[in-house]
């Protein structure tokens, strides 16, 4: 018999201690977890309906509030009157993120519905090198929330263990480095009774991050992949392992199938990822029955295409074009958000949620070749310490024939261990690169916090 899950609620009506009874903003939280707890089972082809239906009320709302969209949407043909089909959907102008940044406000809805509640604007890290600026409401916020409470329920989380984030925190004052919490935040606050959490930002060094771990002493982790390899090593190399933690927690980078062993072998923990960005929240949501990520239906559609707009088949790499189903203030309708995936078959849980069996990363981070190719450069890092004590490395493709390599060992590397290592990327990359190499102490991640392991500096 499996050991008993049992979560206590925090009750908001005075009297209420159990069953405890829960009202307001709470009570909705709730409400939407409930249905999602159903429409999770729901058939491919009915949330794909049901999706749809949704989508076409934004597609409304846009073209009748937003002059953009009146005029784009005109230009389709699109009538929201009409029901949507998957064929006249993809008539629908594929939206990037240049015409984003250069239509600015011009993309906010001139009549947002009041019981939307306020707007909020929020930007993206630009990470591409192109930050975008978007307004959300309080109805986007409320799902945050919800899909933040799914994803807790879905793997089980004892609320009454200590959260931990190493990730970047907002801010410049002087707990713009450390921070700490009587509860887990926002999304449980009052719902739920949670045990404390706290936070150190990214920036900090590994062997700051191991001691701060260490007194904390958590239940679970988030932070981000590369972050997490380094923290491991760093760990394993002095027989370090986190004696309470339950769970590693990653988002915002590519978690490869070597970090999960890794994860599994030093640590003996399961490693359990999510998808999201600033513009849509949650995108998808590791499946707590496998690897695999399952894209939140009921918060976004999400379209894997291939180079003439097609959906691509499982198994094949394609563009994400994503459309937010929630969001009145600013919506983003086909917007092609500048990463790529791989989608999946049906998911042996028996959710009929979309499944991603990978996302690759941005498209800034695609290697390029001058017949044109875009490929996700896998750069070999497993093996760089079997050559030499490299502790971080970057690759930058500068043009079609030159890699440039920054890297941060722990030693000064030989004349034949600087070869040997231009010769694992070269073979890594399937690319016959002219690699210089540039010694650096530390390479920061960028300013979100999330570290570019490849960057092609070509394309634009």
């Amino acid at each position: 018999m499996g050991t008993r899950w049992d979560p206590e609620f925090v009750p908001t009506i005075p009297g209420t201690a159990w069953p405890g009874l829960i009202g307001g903003e709470e009570a909705a939280r709730l409400a939407s977890v409930f249905q999602l707890e159903r429409t999770q089972w729901l058939s491919p082809e009915a949330l794909v309906t049901r999706q749809l239906d949704q989508a076409r009320r934004v597609v409304a709302h846009a073209r009748r509030t937003i002059p953009l969209y009146g005029k784009r949407l005109s230009e389709a043909q699109i009538d929201p009157r009409e029901p949507l089909t998957s064929e006249r959907w993809r008539d629908i102008p594929i939206l990037t993120r240049a015409e984003v940044q250069s239509a600015g406000q011009k993309l906010l809805s001139q009549a947002v519905p009041r019981p939307h509640g306020k707007i909020k604007w929020t930007e993206t890290s630009g990470s591409t090198g192109e930050p975008v600026k978007v307004a959300t409401t309080a109805v986007a916020g409320h799902f945050w929330k919800v899909f933040t409470l799914r994803d807790h329920l879905w793997h089980r989380r004892d609320f009454m263990g200590k959260l931990a984030a190493i990730r970047f925190l907002e801010g410049s004052g002087s707990d713009s480095r450390q921070r700490s919490s009587p509860s887990w935040g926002s999304a449980t606050r009052d719902v739920f009774r949670t045990g404390p959490s706290a936070s150190l930002h990214i920036g900090s060094s590994i062997d700051a991050q191991a001691g701060w771990l260490k007194r904390e002493n958590p239940d679970y982790l988030l932070t981000y992949p590369s972050n997490l390899e380094a923290l491991i090593r760093h760990c394993s190399a002095r027989g370090i392992r986190p004696p309470k933690l339950r769970e590693v927690r990653t988002l915002g980078e590519i978690v490869t199938p070597q970090l999960r062993e890794a994860c599994r072998e030093e640590w003996g923990l399961p490693l359990v990822d999510m998808y999201t960005s600033q513009e849509f929240g949650y995108i998808a949501l590791q499946c707590p029955d496998c690897d695999d990520l399952h894209v939140q239906a009921e918060n976004v559609l999400v379209e894997i295409l291939d180079d003439a707009g097609q959906p691509c088949a499982p198994g094949e790499t394609g563009r994400v074009v994503v459309t937010g189903l929630q969001n009145f203030a600013m919506p983003l309708i086909r917007y092609e958000i500048g990463d790529h995936a791989v989608p999946g078959g049906p998911c042996g849980c028996g959710r009929g949620l979309p499944v991603l069996t990978s996302v690759l990363g941005r498209t800034r981070n695609m290697l390029v070749t001058e017949s044109g190719e875009q490929r996700w450069p896998v750069v070999g890092y497993t093996r760089f310490r079997e050559i030499a004590p490299v502790r971080q490395l970057q690759a930058i493709q500068k043009s079609f024939t030159a890699l440039h390599v920054r890297v941060v060992v722990e030693s000064p590397l030989s004349a034949s261990q600087e070869e040997e290592l231009k010769t694992v990327l070269r073979n890594a990359l399937a690319h016959p690169f002219e690699i210089t190499l540039e010694y650096l102490d530390r390479i920061p991640p960028g300013k979100s916090g999330k570290f570019e392991q490849f960057k092609n500096e070509l394309t634009p």
